[in-house]
């Protein structure tokens, strides 16, 4: 009885601090932070709408192929309910909210299976439940804790299957919680083929065969069907917006891998470290890289001890798919490993705090000496994990939300003034384009940075993309733009809207409609005026 009051009370307390942020902000005036929250929302009002599944904010609707449907069509129940923006945010908000608890549970049966103690198992859930990137996640519409829910089961019930006398239907099931986080997020693919071969580590052949073949048919049908419906064209737009294949050969040549892997590397330990400190407002890079490293060896150890390779392998195929992927694996990315990298270090550290204990033992005075100044240090760490999570759950999280609800607050008068003045068919361009279309009903994208320019710290080429504004502008038969002084903050930052802003500024081919201190309104004039502009020098 006392174990199920302090299971529900570590449970409570996980879930306290991200049930007041999502109440706080229930009205989601953070949409759109991610980018790919908005897109994943407006995807899901096309499917509500029964228009299929497309990305409803882009000029041409194009078909949603580069997201698998399953969270999409979750939001979709929303829409249903409620076909009002914005008054349908507060169900998405609770619906955000109400995937974390499923997460932390699941977090307590891996760890239980890892065999750690109870006071242990405490520990590393209120670690994982109070994570400040869980609690972003919790209150956005972003697929990461359905995802991670359902990752994770499939990797703890592989797992299970593998013991001695295990039902047989395990495996099975464990295919289908792998299919349908595959459903969620491309990432879960690896466990296509990490699951099995652990089975067949231990030729269970059979098991191997029905995890499988239980999964095999979702990444098939999600694979035809987005080849059969992905638009064949390779400009920016559709490469980035419908097709991750695509981007990945436009952003990656073979030639260009070495850099790539290279630079994701430290990408994964200062994204893994970053998670495991919780210092989201510090950004010890030196921290952040010792952190992983040390999280990794107790992954090692904690591997060998157990004999429990299902996550740890699934781990590695991220992994993979990381080092040579498209975007920098920042915290996001590598939430898929933070369990297990949780796990690992704190074998790690228990592994520190062994050593030491045997070490003050010892009747040498420099062997105590060292000892105690270790637990200083231990000690030290773990103060700074408490300061940095509440630091980062009620000073930080706020404070980043606030600022964004602020930018909402600037923009919108911006949004009613092109609902009022600008043609319903006309396409606009704006940096957060899927919250042009879901305020003013306005087909709208955004200018794509590819990531070989940052991969390569192009400077010279992301000028020379940013001038080309008003032939991307006639490209995609765009009619006006939305500049804010905030735009570019997922990629360039302060200084590419800056050197965007000046851009239109100065080009004879934006003529200004609607301004505010932060915020401008322009309207295209015409291709040849572009073209002009552009041998002007612009």
């Amino acid at each position: 009885m006392l174990r199920k009051l302090a299971a529900i009370g570590v449970l409570l307390l996980v879930l306290a601090p991200s049930a007041y942020l999502a109440w706080r902000l229930r009205a989601m005036p953070h949409l759109g932070y991610y980018h790919d929250d908005g897109i994943y929302w407006v995807s899901a009002q096309s499917l509500a709408s029964g228009h299929g599944y497309r990305i409803a904010s882009l000029p041409g609707e194009p078909y949603q192929t580069k997201y698998p449907p399953l969270y999409p069509a979750l939001l979709a129940v929303i829409w249903k309910l409620n076909p009002h923006f914005p008054s349908n945010l507060p169900w998405a908000s609770l619906f955000a909210w109400l995937l974390l608890p499923p997460y932390v549970l699941m977090v307590g049966a891996l760890v239980r299976q890892y065999g750690f103690t109870q006071k242990e198992q405490a520990v590393l859930v209120l670690a994982a439940g109070l994570s400040p990137m869980a609690a972003v996640f919790s209150v956005s519409l972003m697929p990461e804790l359905l995802f991670m829910t359902l990752f994770l089961a499939s990797v703890v019930l592989a797992e299970r299957a593998s013991e001695e006398g295990a039902a047989r239907w395990l495996p099975l099931l464990a295919g289908i919680c792998g299919a349908l986080a595959y459903l969620t997020k491309s990432a879960a693919a690896p466990l296509l083929f990490t699951a099995p071969l652990c089975f067949a580590l231990r030729k269970q052949f059979v098991k191997a065969g029905l995890f499988f073949g239980a999964m095999l048919p979702a990444v098939a049908a999600w694979q035809w069907w987005s080849s059969a419906h992905v638009l064949r064209s390779w400009d920016l737009v559709s490469l980035y917006y419908t097709n991750y294949v695509g981007y990945q050969k436009y952003n990656v040549p073979w030639s260009d891998l070495p850099l790539v892997v290279w630079h994701n590397l430290d990408g994964i330990l200062r994204g893994a470290g970053t998670l495991l400190t919780f210092d989201v407002p510090f950004g010890s890079k030196h921290l952040e890289r010792v952190a992983t490293v040390a999280a990794i060896a107790g992954c090692v150890r904690l591997a060998r001890r157990t004999r429990k390779l299902q996550y740890p392998l699934a781990a590695l195929g991220v992994s993979a798919l990381l080092l040579i992927w498209h975007y920098t694996p920042e915290q996001r990315l590598v939430f898929p490993l933070y369990p297990l990298l949780l796990m690992g270090l704190w074998t790690e550290l228990g592994n520190v705090a062994k050593a030491l204990r045997a070490s003050w033992r010892k009747p040498a005075r420099p062997d105590r000496v060292a000892a105690r100044v270790g637990a200083g240090v231990l000690a030290a760490f773990g103060l700074f994990l408490v300061f940095t999570t509440g630091f980062g759950l009620f000073f930080f999280l706020p404070d980043l939300f606030a600022s964004y609800r602020s930018d909402l607050e600037a923009r919108q008068p911006a949004y009613r003034w092109i609902q009022q003045n600008v043609p319903e068919q006309a396409n606009v361009y704006a940096y957060d384009d899927p919250l042009m279309y879901l305020y003013t009903s306005r087909k709208s994208c955004a200018l794509p940075i590819p990531t070989k320019l940052l991969f390569h710290d192009d400077q010279a080429g992301i000028h020379r993309l940013l001038v080309s504004i008003p032939d991307f502008a006639r490209e995609h038969r765009l009619g006006y733009l939305l500049l804010t002084r905030g735009d570019f903050y997922r990629d360039l930052h302060e200084q590419g809207a800056t050197q965007f802003w000046d851009t239109v500024e100065a080009s004879r081919v934006f003529v200004p409609r609607f301004q505010t201190p932060t915020v401008r309104v322009y309207q295209f004039r015409d291709a040849g005026a572009a073209r002009a502009s552009l041998r002007s020098g612009l």
